[in-house]
């Protein structure tokens, strides 16, 4: 298998290193990897067995018959997808970082954009960029975590007393934030005088830098070998880059060598882990919070102690190894395809007696069917314990090498739930399950059948090639090849069978039991949550688990209002205090001391909540802000309904049965700002925009898609908001 990745120079700089890097894993791993430059070869780096091939400045498409012999071209830059994209030259995009973001690619947007909608493999690095290219342009690409060698970066023992810190990056490039940082350090400075900075870049010191303060250390160009040493020297590294950094390598090194680090709430740090206790975190481009988070650590020796610890917990999950494991079978499939074999696939379907079923059983039972097999046929059994299936009556009437088999008739199966079963199967093992949200946490909450399936396009992206081991859980769902079950017993029940066999469970795999189908987390509403704030009220509380979250993650008081009596004796075991209160017809203590009020999912359920927005005011500090959720009676779904004479309310979720008031993107703000608020934030909630085609393709037989609004694949929108001027 010969690879080639195109660089357009090898210059020091971490988008570089992370291709060279990306080519020595796949080189250990049996890859014949070739990396093909227009510069000469890079000294600061050991390729080991990778070749490296000098084009003498000519343009990669004048090479194609070059680059035709590989079996797989990774270009690394949005130029050589759209040059070789029409050439015989089967192509991969390999994007650290969305080019669009940056200030001097802001002319070439177009280009850029059309770059990325072309129907060409992706790969990055970045969860936000994997976002933008499953939101903006519509495709699933594979995300490949980055990584550092762990075993480099020594741990720092954490000092009393801070003197160093250090900020790495290039002052010249805007979205690494140095000015900010580095006039941060100056601010600090000035009332601890015995502070001094270290600066690392890979570009000379500039004039401009240098008059805003005088490093009074300054390393150019170091190579990866020296940078730990360096870290290692210091006690505390400041990370500032704005919202479009890729991934920012500097913030895994430096939590690697246990240094406290202050990181900018941006979409690459944050995703690093689901607790956000590994860094301290301030606002992008504040010079004014780095040089409070300067001093507060500089302050508090068992803060630093904290953070240093939790960062180096969580730069230990950024390791070669386990990149390795999400980059090779990464680069398997982009070379071979996806590994689909429905044709090899004997579906077996087990359900229970269904004569005194409810109609919700039977219609949750009809979904389950239906997305078993995908629209392949299939065979049912029915029994009162599946579980006591035997291996004889599912190998029964079929000869396919492969058995996928469901035990449970309330399950749902995502479109691609047996792919990733039957790559494990290819990878020596005899039976592999999917993953259920009610024993595995995924990552993305889901509300619909297609958020589902866009939860499980991510964990398939996230856990490609990874295993869990199965020892005597009886299966709900699995996949199975035919020669190792006929190697057991006939009689044996399926109840048994994962003891028997080499058996694993593939997190890439997602399926989900129905019942519980709309219990799902609100932790998405914590990016929007500030640090540095004391106060907050949780309005609609329930039983405190966003309230938990935000206490837990942001240091701060949290209070609740929450009308049900039942879930507010629950919330008061977890916040500062509960009020168990109709917001619209009661009042609080607050005057004007809330940091934050939130409304996750709240509005919608009242009967006046203008007025309630308004009567928040009074409760807000000047500079206190809204964060709400708020569905979107405007999505695609619910005007599909309307086509066909419906409208049907769910338990919960957009249609609530709860629901009094209903708003599309233009009436929530419409009602925010009608209530005293100045908008800082609308933004979308996540919609399953790769299977945006087919919806356009339904919608189309009622409406012209050229008046179609954007939002209508939207299902709700979160929202910040301050008080008007």
């Amino acid at each position: 298998m010969k690879i080639a990745y195109l660089l357009e120079d090898k210059s020091l700089c971490g988008g570089v290193k992370v291709v060279l890097q990306h080519a020595v894993l796949l080189a250990k791993e049996g890859f014949s990897v070739t990396i093909i430059s227009r510069t000469s070869s890079p000294e600061w780096f050991d390729t080991g067995d990778v070749v490296l091939l000098t084009i003498d400045n000519r343009e990669f498409s004048e090479v194609v018959d070059l680059l035709a012999a590989f079996d797989l071209v990774i270009a690394t830059h949005y130029p050589q997808v759209l040059k070789l994209y029409s050439t015989p030259v089967r192509l991969a995009h390999f994007s650290q970082g969305y080019e669009a973001d940056y200030p001097f690619w802001q002319g070439k947007r177009s280009d850029i954009e059309k770059a990325y909608r072309l129907p060409v493999p992706k790969v990055t690095i970045s969860r936000r960029v994997a976002a933008i290219i499953e939101n903006v342009f519509f495709q699933v690409p594979h995300y490949v975590q980055q990584g550092i060698d762990i075993d480099k970066f020594f741990v720092k023992k954490i000092s009393p007393v801070v003197r160093r810190i250090i900020i790495v990056g290039t002052w010249e490039n805007g979205i690494k934030g140095i000015a900010f940082a580095v006039k941060g350090f100056s601010l600090a400075r000035e009332k601890m005088k015995d502070l001094s900075l270290v600066r690392v870049s890979t570009l000379p010191l500039s004039e401009e830098e240098r008059e805003v303060w005088q490093p009074e250390e300054y390393h150019s160009a170091v190579s990866p070998a020296d940078m730990p040493a360096l870290y290692g020297g210091c006690d505390i590294a400041i990370v500032p880059s704005v919202e479009g950094e890729g991934f920012g390598l500097p913030a895994i090194e430096a939590m690697a060598c246990g240094l406290p680090v202050i990181l900018t709430r941006i979409h690459s740090f944050l995703s690093l882990d689901d607790d956000k206790d590994y860094a301290y975190f301030v606002s992008p481009s504040s010079a004014g919070e780095i040089a409070e988070a300067i001093i507060r650590l500089c302050g508090d020796f068992s803060l630093r102690g904290r953070l240093a610890e939790r960062g180096r917990q969580v730069a230990g999950m950024f390791s070669l190894q386990n990149t390795a494991n999400q980059l090779v079978p990464a680069i398997k499939e982009l070379m071979l395809g996806r590994v689909e074999r429905p044709k090899d696939v004997h579906f077996v379907y087990v359900q229970r007696p269904q004569e005194e079923a409810s109609r919700e059983e039977t219609f949750l039972r009809e979904m389950s069917r239906d997305t078993f097999a995908g629209g392949l046929p299939f065979r049912s059994i029915v029994s009162e314990v599946p579980q006591n299936i035997t291996i004889r009556e599912i190998l029964d009437g079929s000869d396919e090498p492969f058995i996928a088999v469901c035990l449970d008739d309330t399950m749902y199966f995502s479109e691609e739930w047996v792919s990733p079963l039957l790559e494990a199967l290819g990878e020596g093992f005899d039976m592999a399950s999917p993953v259920c949200s009610d024993f595995f946490d995924v990552d993305m909450p889901y509300h619909t059948p297609l958020t589902f399936n866009d939860a499980a396009d991510q964990m398939k992206q996230k856990y490609r090639g990874q295993y869990l081991e199965k020892s005597g859980i009886p299966p709900r769902s699995f996949a199975a090849k035919r020669t190792s079950l006929a190697s057991l017993p006939p009689a044996t029940p399926l109840s048994e069978v994962p003891g028997r066999l080499k058996s694993i469970i593939a997190p890439s795999s997602l399926v989900h039991r129905f019942g519980d189908y709309f219990a799902f987390k609100r932790d998405d509403l914590l990016s929007f949550i500030p640090y540095g704030i004391k106060k907050v009220l949780d309005i609609g509380c329930a039983g405190g688990g966003l309230g938990e979250t935000v206490k837990r993650e942001r240091g701060c008081e949290v209070y609740g209002a929450e009308a049900n009596r039942k879930a507010a004796e629950e919330a008061k075991t977890k916040l500062d205090a509960v009020f168990c209160t109709d917001i619209e017809h009661s009042d609080l203590p607050f005057d004007k001391n809330l940091d934050v009020v939130i409304f996750a999912d709240v509005l919608e359920h009242l009967v006046e909540p203008w007025s309630v927005l308004r009567n928040t005011l009074k409760w807000l500090k000047n500079d206190g802000i809204v964060v709400a959720s708020i569905p979107n009676v405007a999505h695609y779904s619910i005007i599909l309904d309307l086509l066909r004479g419906r409208w049907d309310y769910v338990p919960s979720g957009l249609l609530c049965i709860t629901h009094v008031r209903f708003f599309t993107k233009s009436t929530i703000q419409d009602m925010f700002k009608k209530a005293g608020y100045t908008l800082l934030t609308v933004k979308d909630q996540k919609w399953p925009s790769h299977i945006r085609e087919r919806i356009e393709e339904t919608l189309s037989r009622y409406i012209r898609l050229e008046n179609m609004d954007e939002n209508i694949f939207c299902p709700g929108f979160y929202v910040v908001a301050k008080r008007s001027a």
